[in-house]
């Protein structure tokens, strides 16, 4: 199975590192030093009980060079999607699916609106995934955990199938479910509220879940996301409020949203693609979010403080 990565940064490189090194003809799509090390040292991988390094068949900035692919793997930030989404089309075939990793439901809606929904596989990845230097990718988790699906009521196609068992095959631990759709936004009611609360507290999810008065906060988010998931008409197997929760309690006290770590770093903040998202979604359909519209106002302001700072 040919796989092209675009965006091949921690979480991409680890993928297409997994599916080069279980024989898969793979081409990993980034710029700068990273792909420079990847290009002449191969993609080194730190996992908590192994180390081990693979090369893929092509490392380029330049989608042109790697011809059509059976799976694209989407690895960018949905912020770059206005950029990005162009620049993938040399890679598109006739049988091609453009796999979306990105938090938030918006990404496999635009991967969608510009390819077609038969293209488009929409998925969830539960990681601990860096680029701790050029060339190397710390996982802090094994094994990671994808769940792949089909979006608009389309069934799963036999490219699809093929492509999650190659993934089972390379030691990524791959569910291929009915509905992507259903999986996303299961993942994204948690990932919204939970990054919203512990970015704007500076805490980890110890901290969070021994106060009673954050854990109603939490809770009153994650159901508006809930109800404006209702709303646009996803059927969930299970009710992702309670599942949240109790993905928190067994989470690590210690672990801090990707989001919380971006404001660290000084990097952009995914906003937009998540609480902003639910807002909008439930304006649009006249679902109250006034939780989460104060989330997002005080996140933007954090933002707007983070832009100056950097300037300074």
């Amino acid at each position: 199975m040919k796989v092209a990565v675009f965006g091949a940064g921690g979480i991409g490189a680890y993928l297409g590192a997994r599916l080069a090194r279980a024989g898969h003809p793979v081409a990993l799509i980034a710029r700068g030093a990273h792909a420079d090390a990847m290009r002449t040292a191969g993609v080194h991988i730190q996992a908590p009980d192994e180390h081990w390094q693979v090369h893929a068949r092509l490392v380029t900035a330049d989608a042109h060079m790697v011809g059509s692919a059976d799976v694209v793997i989407l690895a960018t930030k949905t912020y770059h999607f206005a950029t990005v989404l162009p620049q993938i089309a040399p890679l598109m075939g006739p049988r091609t699916l453009v796999l979306t990793l990105q938090n938030g439901v918006d990404a496999f809606e635009q991967v969608a609106a510009t390819y077609g929904a038969v293209a488009t596989l929409a998925g969830t990845i539960y990681c601990e995934l860096s680029v701790g230097e050029p060339g190397v990718i710390r996982s802090g988790i094994e094994p990671v955990r994808m769940t792949v699906g089909p979006v608009a009521g389309l069934p799963v196609s036999a490219m699809a199938q093929a492509f999650a068992t190659a993934c089972v095959d390379a030691g990524i631990e791959t569910t291929l479910v009915q509905s992507g759709e259903a999986a996303v936004w299961s993942k994204a009611i948690f990932v919204a509220a939970m990054s919203a609360v512990t970015t704007l507290a500076e805490v980890s999810i110890g901290p969070l879940l021994a106060d009673p008065p954050a854990v109603a906060l939490l809770t009153a988010a994650l159901q508006e996301a809930y109800e404006v998931a209702q709303a646009s008409g996803v059927h969930f197997d299970h009710h992702p409020v309670e599942q949240a929760l109790a993905i928190a309690r067994a989470m690590p006290a210690t672990t801090r949203s990707s989001m919380s770590r971006d404001l660290e770093h000084g990097r952009p903040l995914e906003v937009e693609a998540l609480s902003g998202s639910i807002v909008r979604r439930g304006a649009a359909l006249a679902v109250p979010t006034p939780v989460n519209q104060a989330l997002y106002a005080l996140l933007r302001l954090r933002m707007t403080q983070q832009a100056k700072e950097s300037f300074a």
